[in-house]
Formats: C-alpha cells, sequence, structure tokens
C-alpha cells in the first residue's frame, strides 16, 4: 500500500518502558479493546480522551447472523429461479408444455414461501434473544 499521504503527517516519535505488572495490563487492555495489531493508535487514543469501547462478541449470536445469511442467500436463489422459469414459459414453451412450466413454477413458490417461514422464524428467536 506504501506511505500515507497526509496533509499533517506524524512526525513525533515518544518512547516509554513499563514494568511487568503493567505490561500484563496493558494487553491485557489492548485484547478487550481488540486493538492488538495497531498499539500506537490505541495509546493515542487513551491519551488524548478518546472514548475506550470493548465489543465483546457472541458466538452462539455470531452463527446464529450466520444462519440467517445462509437462508435469506438461498431465498434469493429461489426467487431468481422463480424468475427465470417464469421468463422462459413467456418466452420459449407453447401452450402444450405450459402446464408443466407452471407446476414447476408452483413447487418453487412453495419452497420459496417454506424458506420464508423459517427466515420470519429465525428473526423473531433472535429478536426474542436480545
Amino acid at each position: 500500500m506504501g506511505k500515507r499521504n497526509e496533509n499533517r503527517p506524524r512526525s513525533y516519535k515518544y518512547s516509554f518502558r513499563l514494568n511487568e505488572g503493567q505490561n500484563l495490563r496493558f494487553g491485557q487492555m489492548l485484547r478487550e479493546a481488540g486493538s492488538e495489531e495497531n498499539r500506537s493508535r490505541f495509546i493515542v487514543g487513551r491519551i488524548f480522551g478518546e472514548p475506550f469501547t470493548v465489543i465483546r462478541r457472541d458466538p452462539s449470536k455470531t452463527e446464529f447472523v450466520a444462519r440467517l445469511n445462509d437462508f435469506y442467500y438461498q431465498f434469493q436463489r429461489i426467487g431468481n429461479n422463480y424468475n427465470q422459469v417464469v421468463k422462459a414459459i413467456n418466452t420459449h414453451f407453447s401452450s402444450a408444455t405450459i402446464p408443466r412450466q407452471i407446476a414447476a413454477l408452483e413447487q418453487r413458490t412453495s419452497d420459496l414461501k417454506a424458506l420464508s417461514v423459517e427466515i420470519l422464524d429465525l428473526a423473531k428467536q433472535l429478536a426474542k434473544q436480545w
């Protein structure tokens, strides 16, 4: 990525030393803030009084959101297939083959409805948990 081009480059450098206990506490603060990769930004933020927020991730909520996203993706795919079937019926099929295509469309529609019910149930579970 190269060197940053800033209007006001950072040209002053400071250093300090910590004892063992202070270093352990400093490491814990970095982990809690999620700033382990950028210590300088963390230190400057503390010096100039920027708010110190701790974000905790709940693995069960992360898994739940991943499942919800997967359902949403499936919902989009079924909707896309639905549109493709309608377009194919309108452009390529005669009146003799339309009933078969309509049956396939009805099946996709019932799949779409079942999936939407599952998505709504998951969303309700999420609302209850939070």
